[in-house]
């Protein structure tokens, strides 16, 4: 029965109960859309497979209405199956993650390890040292490969400001 459940729904078992639980985290109106579609596409399933026994025909029919209920369109899913108005979400979805991390920019790493390391970077700026060896004392010492340039841009932006 499995095998038929997945052939007739286009998802694994396990899958089906992640899609539940995505429809039970919905607002009501939108689970009482999905089962208003359920419904329908059971009458519409049950001329195209008269051979489901009533039961099988209405969960197969509920899993269906979700899908297209928007869950294919949820974090990427779906891509294989979805129809072009899905496609169309997916499209947005892509736009809007992009444009989000381009406007948030990239923390980067070195800096955030730099900054760990401050006090010690300004103590020996403090006592006379060039930026060089200050990025060979954070190589040496604290294992980060720094250049002298990174270290004076860097310097330029927090003191500075």
């Amino acid at each position: 029965m499995t095998e038929q459940l997945n052939l007739i729904t286009g998802l694994t078992e396990h899958e089906r109960k992640k899609l539940f639980s995505w429809v039970a985290s919905l607002p009501e109106g939108n689970i009482i859309e999905i089962f208003h579609e359920g419904v329908k596409r059971s009458f519409q399933l049950k001329s195209e497979r008269p051979d489901l026994s009533g039961r099988i025909n209405k969960y197969c029919a509920f899993v269906m209405a979700a899908r297209r209920g928007g869950w294919d369109t949820i974090k990427g899913k779906g891509y294989r199956v979805a129809d072009q108005e899905q496609y169309e979400d997916f499209t947005h979805l892509r736009r809007a993650t992009a444009a989000t991390l381009v406007t948030l920019g990239r923390k980067p790493v070195l800096r955030r390890k730099i900054l760990a390391y401050w006090g010690e970077v300004r103590e020996l700026k403090a006592d006379g040292m060039g930026f060089r060896t200050i990025a060979g004392y954070l190589q040496s010492k604290r294992k980060l490969k720094v250049s002298a340039t990174y270290l004076s841009k860097l310097w330029k932006e927090v003191e500075a400001g």
